[in-house]
């Protein structure tokens, strides 16, 4: 099937799915609630208009589909894909937040869906615009063990594997951007930062005595994690965006 037809195919497959999950009576009601024009989707789908490669981005942006999702040939007629992270043998199922009933009560904390804290190498990226809000009542935050202000959290997401066990791949992480002063910082946490353009996460340990700064991994493969030692000046040379506060999706 060429890429186009299968745009068209899984466009249909997925709208199916998503009325039939949130319970919309229509195409058109659909449309209403992602605020797409249902004239346009039926051109596309049923192959009167043109769908591209940016066009089939926009539109999975647009619902919150993952990225790719219309290009995916194993998407299934019941509308599941195997989208799961996968990797070293580790299945990790991936979270997606959901608004319910929303709440005076409740509090909105933003959310960056492209934006993730390589655990590694570092990966360029950084808070830019919003994807959409968690709306969630402030007592469920505490239940989590979130101690800081929910105006002060911020959700990104975790990528590869040094901070496994502590962090897994696709996790989504509760950064509290109120923690970011280099001379404050609370020894021993984990940290996200940003470093010659590189957003980055990892677990910093001070030693203000012997003037020695430990960036490290919390994976026990040091020879594939190792450790980072900088000095205290160079510390005041990385911008912190936060301090991570919980990842949700734990191996």
């Amino acid at each position: 099937m060429d890429k186009i037809a299968l745009r068209r195919r899984n466009l249909r497959t997925a709208i199916d799915a998503a009325n039939k999950k949130l319970g919309f009576k229509s195409d058109v009601a659909f449309c209403e609630h992602y605020d797409l024009n249902a004239s346009h989707i039926s051109q596309l789908i049923n192959g009167h208009g043109s769908f591209g490669e940016r066009a089939a981005r926009n539109l999975e942006k647009k619902i919150g589909w993952d990225s790719g999702l219309l290009d995916n040939e194993d998407y299934s007629a019941d509308g599941s894909t195997p989208h799961s992270c996968q990797t070293g043998g580790i299945h990790i199922a991936p979270i997606e937040f959901r608004s319910g009933e929303r709440k005076p009560t409740n509090v909105r904390i933003p959310i960056y869906k492209d934006i993730k804290a390589s655990c590694g190498a570092g990966i360029e990226n950084f808070l830019e615009d919003v994807s959409e809000y968690l709306d969630i009542d402030p007592y469920i935050l505490k239940i989590m063990g979130i101690q800081t202000k929910p105006e002060n959290l911020r959700i990104i997401y975790s990528a590869e594997y040094s901070m496994y066990p502590t962090v897994a791949p696709e996790s989504p992480l509760f950064v509290d951007i109120s923690d970011k002063d280099p001379n404050a910082l609370k020894n021993g946490n984990v940290y996200v930062f940003t470093h010659n353009h590189e957003l980055r996460m990892k677990r910093i340990f001070v030693s203000y005595g012997s003037n020695t700064v430990k960036l490290t991994s919390d994976n026990p493969d040091k020879k594939r994690y190792p450790d980072e030692f900088i000095n205290n000046e160079q510390l005041n040379e990385i911008n912190f965006v936060g301090r991570l506060e919980l990842a949700l999706v734990k191996p």
